[in-house]
């Protein structure tokens, strides 16, 4: 295996992901990659908030680099190749492109992120991604 993706959104649940594919691409030798998806939901209605989506995805792009920065040092391992990526888009679809596209063995995420309200909604990203990513996904609990 040479290649590990791990998706983070600064929740507990996924910084336990995180430690885990850290320990994994150690064991294996493989390269870990630490990816949060900055997430907006499209404006489509006020021209007001068609004007702030731009400064929404500005903030949003720099909390999910704050956050992969946090996680490759908190898994930070000696002999571990950890690099970071922040991407837009719907969380789940996104991953499962970065999967297919990037030369990813093996995705992981943690079975629950932060947005409560969006999972009861339109379910989790977890799920979502288990079905429509072409790589296989380790979910952890």
């Amino acid at each position: 295996m040479k290649r590990i993706l791990v998706g983070v959104d600064g929740s507990k649940e996924s910084r336990d992901a995180a430690a885990y594919a850290a320990d994994l691409a150690q064991a294996l030798g493989s390269q870990l990659l630490v990816a949060s998806i900055a997430d907006l939901p499209v404006a489509l209605a006020a021209p007001e908030l068609v004007q702030r989506a731009a400064e929404w995805q500005e903030e949003a792009s720099k909390q999910s680099a704050a956050i992969t920065k946090e996680i490759a040092r908190f898994v930070a391992r000696s002999g571990l190749t950890v690099e970071t990526l922040v991407e837009a888009g719907p969380p789940a679809e996104t991953l499962a492109e970065l999967a297919r596209a990037g030369d990813v063995d093996l995705v992981v995420v943690g079975h629950r992120g932060r947005n409560a309200i969006s999972r009861v909604l339109m379910g989790s990203v977890a799920d979502r991604l288990v079905q429509i990513c072409s790589k296989p996904v380790l979910v952890v609990r």
